[in-house]
């Protein structure tokens, strides 16, 4: 080999090990950065705002960070086992997925075959006020701190344990939530802010504990098509009914019912005789049994661990006497402000917002004055069908336009012709489990929102979470990517629109529920939703706080005191004054 071969062959191979070198110290560098600015507080929160502000916006990663991230933590793999193989991601979306699925990671217990004895037990536990002996005023915070036992009254070293608490005053009718910090060493505390004077008690219960949360887990996992669904097929007097759902074993012949606008997977079986195109409808198949193995079942008793009350060492309430400073005017409600925790308490069974002054619609004639020449669009499931008949059932000149669907399901009309007002409710595309619906009425949401024009006199309500549960976060991460997308082209074409995102509401666990729907699911998906609107020009109804401040019991579809002060809510920024 000559002395000039020699160069060029030398020349380049230590140009690319400096290269090599310089990309390897960068990516250490920014794993580096990444680690000291995603990791978790020395607590882990459930909460509202005070999680999420650790973690930085995903949309300043850098492109090396999130190759990085993608690489490492490829959550779109799980996407493509479902169907979305003509799906293209932006850099931007990988790295948002990649943080997502790491901001929900739960605590594991250190053994994963713990035994049911040394699982978390609410009857062996008890809460303290602390320094519940000072005095208290309006503003000021209240914590309560619990240590969790097991079956044999052991004190638990790990945490991992889904808690709720509530500060509330029955004679008062007042409420609110409070945040959980999990020290994640069987140590639990619960801030409250107090917002009202008066005697304030505190309830806390175990939802979950943590060795069931890990079954619920595991259920996602390895059991997403634990709901089914069905279709029925028919042709010149020809039916069939075959099995449909987000993915489906190709064991035998597939419709392929992708929506071809938004790439959204749906399949369902082919039937033997008729055409894929013959389908007619859409509806809820049944619940997967026996789906617990071993010891998982004695981690669902609904007498046992299933949103048990934990009872107080002693005292378990406070006195909390009126602030001496006068309370500050929190102005109008407005959109674009990110979620606090608490958002807002119950008082003489109204809402009142943290943030901002929620109006109160008592008579049809506000709320008519207020949706004066408007369009309203009501998209997500039975608990935004809930909006819907409400404002019919209160508004005596908001007149229901029989579609000729079933009341439980729509999609809903109805009109004021006088004051020149629409309401329409549209149930979200699938997976949703309705009774049956037609086929031609089953519209994903974001096909829904390209078709609006908007404007000021367009008014849109969104929630999106219940149907979810029984799927991996990762479709539902990718839904809300998608209906982003068209809420941000909806605003760019026309900013003037309100739009407003409901988030999740707790429910009653009775029996099995919880391995279907349980809060955990929905505080999971709902965490994520938050995530992912903030910053945006939307506003957020926060039924989750709403419905764990409340006296009610918990259920799917809140009372209807509940849905009025939602609305109210609502409405409060389709309308901050009586002018609007």
């Amino acid at each position: 080999m000559d002395e000039q071969a020699t160069k060029e062959t030398v020349i380049p191979f230590y140009i690319h090990r400096f290269f090599f070198t310089l990309l390897l110290l960068m990516t250490v560098l920014m794993l580096i950065l990444n680690l000291r600015n995603i990791k978790y507080d020395k607590y882990s929160i459930y909460g509202t705002e005070s999680k999420w502000r650790s973690y930085p916006t995903p949309k300043f990663y850098s492109a090396m960070r999130q190759e990085v991230e993608t690489r490492n933590f490829p959550w779109t793999h799980k996407l493509l086992q479902c169907g979305y193989q003509n799906h293209s991601f932006t850099p931007e979306e990988r790295s948002e997925g990649t943080f997502l699925m790491k901001m929900i990671q739960w605590p594991k217990p250190p053994d994963p075959a713990m035994t049911f004895l040394k699982s978390s037990d609410p009857a062996h536990v008890r809460f303290v006020i602390l320094n519940s002996t000072k005095t208290f005023y309006v503003g000021d915070q209240l914590q309560v701190m619990l240590q969790m036992n097991d079956f044999e009254g052991r004190p638990k070293q790990y945490g991992g344990d889904y808690l709720q608490g509530r500060i509330h005053s029955p004679d008062l009718k007042a409420g609110s939530a409070g945040t959980v910090i999990d020290n994640q060493n069987g140590f639990y505390y619960i801030n409250f802010d107090l917002s009202w004077p008066g005697k304030v008690e505190v309830s806390v219960s175990l939802v979950h504990p943590s060795e069931g949360i890990q079954v619920l887990e595991r259920l996602r996992k390895e059991r997403p098509e634990r709901v089914y669904f069905k279709s029925a097929f028919k042709y010149q007097g020809t039916s069939e009914t075959t099995v449909c759902n987000l993915h489906l074993p190709q064991t035998k012949p597939l419709c392929n019912f992708t929506d071809p606008r938004t790439g959204e997977p749906w399949f369902c079986y082919k039937p033997k005789k008729l055409p894929c195109s013959a389908r007619i409808n859409h509806a809820k198949g049944g619940y997967e049994k026996g789906l617990l193995v071993g010891e998982e079942k004695r981690y669902f008793q609904s007498e046992v661990n299933i949103k048990r009350p934990i009872l107080p060492s002693s005292s378990s309430y406070v006195t909390v006497e009126p602030s001496p400073r006068a309370a500050a005017d929190l102005g109008k409600c407005v959109r674009g402000k990110s979620m606090v925790s608490p958002s807002g308490f119950y008082y003489q069974d109204r809402w009142i917002s943290t943030t901002c002054n929620i109006r109160h619609f008592d008579t049809p004639e506000s709320i008519t004055n207020c949706l004066r020449r408007k369009n309203v669009y009501l998209f997500g499931d039975s608990t935004m069908r809930q909006w819907f008949e409400y404002l019919t059932e209160f508004i005596p000149g908001l007149k229901f336009f029989d579609l000729g669907n079933p009341k439980n399901i729509g999609p809903h009309l109805a009109v004021d012709l006088e004051n020149n007002i629409m309401v329409e409710y549209h149930p979200h595309g699938p997976p949703i489990r309705f009774n049956t619906i037609s086929s031609q009425d089953l519209h994903y949401i974001a096909n829904e929102l390209d078709e609006i024009k908007g404007g000021k006199g367009t008014v849109i309500a969104i929630t999106l979470w219940s149907h979810f549960s029984t799927f991996p976060v990762e479709v539902y991460i990718r839904r809300l990517q998608i209906i982003r997308r068209s809420i941000l082209q909806l605003l760019g074409r026309n900013p003037d629109t309100v739009v407003v995102m409901k988030t999740a509401n707790v429910q009653a666990l009775p029996g099995d529920v919880s391995l279907y729907n349980s809060d955990w699911y929905s505080y999971q998906l709902d965490s994520v939703m938050r995530k992912m609107f903030t910053g945006m020009n939307v506003a957020f109804v926060d039924a989750w706080e709403m419905t764990i401040a409340h006296y009610l019991p918990h259920s799917l579809h809140p009372d209807r005191v509940i849905v009025k002060n939602e609305i109210d809510v609502f409405l409060s920024y389709v309308c901050p004054s009586e002018k609007g």
